[in-house]
C-alpha cells in the first residue's frame, strides 16, 4: 500500500470540518468512506491521527503536527491552481514575490504603494517566510521575485544585489550610548546585546568584527527577526546592529539609531527565475525596489 493523495485529502478535511460527515460533504463522498480511509492512513503511517469519543473527533499531537506539512502542500496546490487560470486567461497582471519577513513589513510597503500608483491594475501577492523556507519555496518556480538575505545559488535562477547602505546600531532610548553619534566596537564592551540566531548570515559577520576587536557583549535575548530584535530594543532589553531598512522603520519608535564605525554593507539578494515566462511587471517592480533603496541609503546617511 501507498500514501495517496485521496487519504491526504480526506484527512485535511476532516482537520477543517473538525467531523467526519462535513468533510464527506465537502469532498463529495459518504461518511464511512472518509473513516475507512482515515483508519487506513492510519494504519499506514503507524500512528493515530485522531482521539475519537463516540463520533466526536480531536486531532492528536501527531495529527497536528501532520497537518502542518499538509496545510503547506494545500497551499502550494491553490497557488499553483491560481498560475494555471492566470496562464489559461493570458493574464500577467498578476506578480508573485517571495520575501523575508524584514523586508514585507519595512520594504516592501513602499515599493508597492509606488509601483501601485500607476499600475493599480497589477494583483500582488507578497509571501513572507523565513530564509531557510523561502528558499525551498524559490525552487518551485512559481515565485516572479524573491528577496533573500544570503546569496541563493541555484541553476534555476538568477540573481542581482540591491545596495542598502550599511548595518545600523539600534539603542533604547535614553541608553548612556545615545550620547556618541558613532559607536566602536569597544563601546559595546559588557552591553546587554539583543543577538540574532546562529543561522543569521549577518550575525556571524557581526560577530567577527567584534571577536577581531576583542569585544565582550553581554548575552541577554536571540531571536530570528529584525523586527523583533527592534522590539526588544524599543523594550529596554538591550542594544543591537540591524539592517538599515528595519532600523529606519523603527526610528523613533522607542529606538535610536546610531552609525557603526565598521562598516558591514547590507545588500539584498535578488531572485529572478531563470526559465518560464518572464513578467515585465517584474522588472517594473525591481525598478521600484532600487529607487525606494536609493531613497533608504541617502536617508540612513543622515544619522
Amino acid at each position: 500500500m501507498r500514501l495517496g493523495q485521496r487519504q491526504i485529502e480526506i484527512f485535511n478535511a476532516v482537520m477543517i470540518y473538525k467531523s467526519t460527515m462535513a468533510a464527506a460533504e465537502s469532498l463529495g463522498t459518504s461518511q464511512p468512506t472518509v473513516s475507512r480511509e482515515l483508519r487506513e492512513l492510519e494504519k499506514y503511517i503507524g500512528f493515530e491521527l485522531f482521539n475519537r469519543f463516540g463520533k466526536r473527533l480531536t486531532p492528536t499531537n501527531q495529527g497536528q503536527l501532520l497537518h502542518k506539512a499538509v496545510s503547506r502542500s494545500f497551499v502550494g496546490m491553490a497557488e499553483i491552481s491560481r498560475v494555471a487560470v492566470a496562464i489559461k486567461q493570458h493574464n500577467a497582471a498578476h506578480l508573485r514575490i517571495a520575501s523575508l519577513p524584514a523586508y514585507a513589513e519595512t520594504f516592501l510597503p513602499l515599493v508597492a504603494e509606488r509601483f501601485r500608483k500607476t499600475r493599480k491594475q497589477v494583483h500582488l501577492s507578497i509571501h513572507s517566510l523565513e530564509e531557510v523556507p523561502l528558499r525551498q519555496e524559490l525552487t518551485t518556480q512559481i515565485f516572479d521575485i524573491g528577496l533573500t538575505e544570503g546569496i541563493f545559488d541555484s541553476g534555476e535562477a538568477t540573481g542581482g544585489l540591491i545596495n542598502l547602505g550599511e548595518v545600523v546600531c539600534v539603542l533604547p532610548q535614553q541608553h548612556p550610548l545615545t550620547y556618541k553619534r558613532v559607536l566602536q566596537p569597544k563601546d559595546f564592551e559588557g552591553a546587554d546585546f539583543v543577538y540574532f540566531t546562529q543561522e543569521d548570515p549577518y550575525r556571524r559577520k557581526i560577530d567577527q568584527v567584534f571577536e577581531a576587536e576583542g569585544v565582550s557583549r553581554r548575552y541577554c535575548v536571540e531571536t530570528t527577526t529584525a523586527t523583533a530584535v527592534c522590539s526588544m530594543v524599543a523594550s529596554g532589553v538591550g542594544v543591537s546592529i540591524v539592517n538599515p531598512l528595519t532600523a529606519a522603520h523603527y526610528a523613533g519608535k522607542g529606538v535610536v539609531l546610531r552609525r557603526f564605525s565598521i562598516s558591514v554593507p547590507y545588500l539584498l539578494n535578488l531572485w529572478r527565475p531563470a526559465k518560464g515566462l518572464r513578467s515585465s511587471y517584474a522588472d517594473q517592480f525591481i525598478y521600484a525596489m532600487r529607487e525606494v533603496a536609493a531613497e533608504v541609503v541617502k536617508k540612513m546617511e543622515g544619522i
